[in-house]
């Protein structure tokens, strides 16, 4: 489910012929400065931004539809000029600006809606002297190239962020559009995987002061065949260990250079559809799916088709030993498979995580209630140690009237024994989406203890301004699997996600979101 990409039009020159090409920037987003709520062209950091734009031979203008612009996204009018012409552009050239507020800073672009996708693995996390690393697809971008992504950045006091490198290639030879690439940090190592030609790759990146180093990029011959889900990475002093979205599991532990894989069983007669992979509290590899039990020929977001997918957990106890776990599903008779060939009982995009007394959280969403592929509500559940998985909480629940529909693929973070799920779900008006928001929650001992914190709200603001054309949609968020701890005492959660349009075709910005969650936890008591 939610294989949606995002169609790529940008802009084009206004004659044809000899015109000059112009150049706009690659990313073409700015964060509002601390403090304002609105820029002008002639205040950085959008004054700086406009004039990166460049005619080989030529002065370059820009023209915005408004003197001030709020945060959305807005049309851009870029011109040419010769010395010559004074009355006319010898070119033109049309594209589109994100300004974000401060807190959202532009990390990249990418055409792909699921460049962060999917929120059961990592894509941004700080290593042990604060750097924050990200990671996310590019794809179908006209100009540019496809594959997987990497960008480094340091939050400074004054919560503004300064970026330590470029938008880097992972791969040596980028191209592939399915590149879904992953991170897992361990200390100041950062370990990287993603797939290309049908198989995953991998290599690490570490620093020992100012000195970083990078790997060789490695193909660990492990089959990765994911269409909306990539390889999940988990890294410890001990090794490396990676699952593909195949149900292939592959483990390093001389640093990438060989590799021994072995296939995860999660049960005869299914396929994977998702897989996601995390350590438990001993350091043992824990492996979860979505399986395929039942498929049907084509599915229908207006009516069921006899579908059935459920969840599988497996935990590794030593070489080719795999031993299977109790699931949050097992035994529940409304996840149970569909009596009616009407029907769709489908479970997708698991996420499971073992904190350090041994207690197991998942995130998954699915369609135990609705019975139609695509309607779907994310949940959480929670399982003691040593005991039984309790219910299942649903996260977000569809409310037509105050315009709430579906929310999917929950990501997931700890704080010790808190859980705190991460789900983005479809804003609606009328029979119109403003395209999807963002929350957060806090969970401990199975049980929802803080009101929900809003994350992203911009389709709920395009909604209530009217101002639909400058929606902007929260595809896959994706949170950091651990907080950060300042020394001022404030806790922020870090989350990267792919900030879409929804009222006109332009490429996706890939967001770095700060979001201070220090009262939230006081709130709470915690």
């Amino acid at each position: 489910m939610l294989a949606v990409l995002l169609v790529v039009a940008l802009a084009f020159p206004a004659w044809g012929g000899g015109a000059p090409e112009i150049i706009v920037p690659e990313l073409s987003a700015v964060e509002l400065p601390p403090g304002k709520t609105s820029l002008s062209v002639d205040e950085e950091p959008l004054k700086g931004l406009i004039a990166t734009a460049r005619a080989e031979g030529y002065r370059v203008t820009a023209v915005l539809p408004r003197d001030r612009l709020d945060p959305g996204i807005w049309r851009v009018l870029w011109s040419a000029w010769g010395e010559g012409a004074k009355n006319y552009p010898v070119a033109r050239r049309e594209s589109f600006l994100f300004v974000l507020p401060f807190g959202m800073t532009p990390v990249g672009m990418s055409g792909y809606s699921n460049a962060t996708a999917g929120n059961n693995t990592t894509h941004i996390g700080r290593d042990a002297s604060g750097f924050a690393h990200m990671v996310w697809g590019d794809a179908w971008r006209p100009g540019w190239h496809e594959g997987a992504r990497y960008r480094r950045g340091v939050a400074l006091p004054d919560g503004t962020v300064r970026f330590e490198t470029d938008i880097v290639d992972l791969a040596p030879n980028p191209g592939d559009w399915r590149a879904m690439p992953s991170l897992a940090v361990v200390g100041n190592t950062i370990h990287f995987t993603w797939q290309a030609d049908g198989t995953v790759r991998y290599r690490f990146l570490m620093h020992e002061g100012a000195i970083w180093s990078w790997s060789d990029a490695v193909d660990t011959r492990a089959v990765s065949s994911g269409r909306d889900t990539g390889p999940s990475i988990a890294a410890d002093g001990n090794g490396i260990h990676i699952l593909t979205p195949d149900g292939v599991y592959t483990t390093s532990h001389d640093s990438g250079r060989t590799w021994t894989t072995e296939t995860v069983p999660f049960g005869t007669n299914v396929k994977v559809k998702t897989a996601s992979l995390t350590l438990d509290s001993a350091g043992r590899p824990l492996a979860a799916a979505s399986v395929i039990v039942k498929d049907a020929p084509a599915y229908s977001e207006e009516r069921g088709s006899g579908g059935y997918w459920t969840l599988r957990l497996a935990r590794r106890l030593a070489a080719g030993a795999w031993e299977a776990m109790p699931g949050p599903l097992d035994g529940r008779p409304e996840w149970a498979a569909p009596e009616q060939p009407s029907e769709d009982v489908l479970s997708d995009w698991v996420r499971v995580l073992e904190d350090r007394t041994g207690g197991m959280h998942a995130t998954w969403h699915g369609t135990s209630v609705s019975r139609i592929y695509g309607n779907d509500r994310a949940y959480y559940a929670w399982r003691p140690s040593g005991g039984a998985w309790r219910s299942p909480v649903s996260l977000r629940e569809p409310a037509p009237r105050n315009g709430f529909g579906w929310s999917y693929a929950p990501g997931l973070t700890m704080d010790a024994d808190k859980a705190m799920p991460l789900v983005f779900f479809t804003m609606r008006s009328g029979w119109r989406s403003s395209g999807f928001d963002a929350n957060l929650d806090l969970f401990r001992d199975g049980a929802r203890i803080a009101p929900t914190l809003p994350v992203t709200r911009f389709a709920r603001e395009a909604i209530v301004s009217g101002e639909m054309t400058q929606g902007l949609a929260a595809w896959f968020p994706t949170a950091a699997p651990s907080l950060v701890r300042g020394p001022d005492g404030r806790v922020w959660i870090d989350v990267l996600m792919t900030l879409a349009p929804t009222g006109v075709t332009a490429p996706a910005v890939i967001v770095w979101r700060r979001l201070d969650v220090t009262d939230w936890l006081n709130a709470a008591g915690q």
